[in-house]
């Protein structure tokens, strides 16, 4: 009698054992499984946060190195354009090469010092379609309608250290410092539908995206001042619905 209860008992457990241990077990299961979604969906969260932060930080950087090489007096806002784009932009003409120009400056062949570029990188722009010489111009109208291309460039006299610029018609300077640019086809950083894109000829990059907001506004434009330009971003996150807002303020480092 007493080995068969003893066998009875060690048959193994009852129904509601069996439940109890269920029920335990998956109360720890969902616990377990919780900790890890907040886990992983903090860390998406992190990744994701990350990646719009150096979109923005990206996006700065770009405009900021462009921006301070602009052209004197060459910025324009989307507000200022004759024609309204699609969006919100600014635009402004790229320097490629700089230089001071000696003696007259009214005439076909212009003589300079080359400040930005050597003697051969000058010789190199001659004839080109895309390339045109600036010696103080007022406002970005008159780089859209400048008529100054350049035809050739030649050495100076042998050590002076000057290149011979000969442009398609007198120049009209205007420049109190005597500087002088080339410039190329505009550059526009604009911002559709969320996307910043930088604009050039027929070329465009998306540079950021899930971009909120955009304004621009430039101070300072004159004969010889630098331009101060205040630029506001914004960015949202598209998933955490997390908003981001940047201001920077960018100096334009070229002036006549």
């Amino acid at each position: 009698m007493v080995k068969r209860t003893a066998m009875k008992m060690s048959q193994g457990f009852s129904l509601m054992e069996m439940v109890i241990a269920l029920v335990i077990l998956g109360i720890i299961s969902l616990a377990i499984g919780s900790y890890l979604q907040l886990g992983a969906e903090g860390y998406v969260s992190t990744v994701s946060r990350d990646r719009v932060q150096s979109q923005a930080r990206f996006a700065l950087e770009k405009m900021t190195r462009e921006i301070r090489h602009a052209a004197p007096n060459s910025l324009v806002t989307s507000s200022q354009f004759s024609v309204a784009p699609t969006g919100r932009c600014v635009s402004f003409y790229p320097i490629h090469l700089a230089g001071f120009t000696l003696g007259n400056t009214r005439t076909t062949n212009v003589e300079l010092v080359p400040t930005i570029g050597s003697e051969s990188e000058w010789q190199a722009v001659e004839s080109s379609d895309q390339l045109a010489l600036a010696v103080g111009l007022g406002n970005a109208a008159e780089y859209a309608l400048q008529p100054y291309k350049i035809r050739s460039v030649d050495a100076g006299a042998a050590g002076s250290g000057t290149v011979l610029v000969n442009v398609s018609a007198p120049l009209e300077n205007r420049s109190p410092a005597n500087r002088a640019y080339v410039y190329g086809q505009p550059v526009s950083f604009c911002l559709e539908a969320n996307v910043l894109r930088r604009k050039s000829g027929n070329s465009s990059v998306v540079i950021a995206e899930q971009v909120s907001g955009f304004d621009v506004a430039v101070n300072g434009k004159g004969l010889e001042n630098n331009s101060m330009v205040h630029i506001n971003l914004a960015f949202q996150d598209g998933r955490t619905g997390e908003h981001f807002r940047y201001e920077h303020t960018v100096q334009v480092i070229n002036v006549l």
